[in-house]
């Protein structure tokens, strides 16, 4: 039924539910796994009236892919302990909705699997729902994951 699966992987606890789906969906339809990842600045800022500031000089994009990396290793490990192969990984820390459905389209997924909370209620309230975007957006199945 499945071919190919993209897993949106952000390593959070529903993200860790997704991979689990997704390794599993693999394994039964001998589909291939794909992996994409979004690594978001989560800077600290000030507020003083009505100005917010930075307190910290950003990450570089050095960094962000290095924390990037970080995750997706754990992510393509616990792949591999439940006997799947992860065939490509795809870091970017672009608006994570639209990427991801970029990355679905690249890769020809049939499905996209995703957890349904990354950031939790407030993020998603600040910065509205990933997994709202995609299922919207996407041209194929979704499955978001508790």
């Amino acid at each position: 039924m499945f071919r190919t699966i993209l897993l949106a992987y952000d390593g959070s606890d529903h993200a860790q539910s997704a991979l689990k789906t997704a390794a599993d969906l693999a394994k039964i339809h001998d589909a291939d796994l794909h992996l994409v990842h979004t690594p978001q600045i989560d800077s600290p800022h000030i507020v003083v009236g009505a100005f917010a500031r930075p307190l910290a000089t950003p990450p570089t994009a050095a960094q962000i892919e290095e924390a990037g990396k970080h995750i997706t290793d754990k992510a393509v490990t616990a792949a591999r302990e439940m006997e799947v192969e992860i065939k490509t990984v795809h870091i970017s820390n672009d608006n994570p909705a639209p990427f991801i459905l970029a990355t679905a389209e690249k890769t020809g997924a049939d499905l996209i699997v995703l957890g349904r909370r990354g950031l939790g209620a407030f993020g998603a309230m600040a910065l509205g729902s990933v997994s709202l975007a995609v299922t919207h957006g996407a041209k194929t199945a979704c499955l978001t994951v508790v």
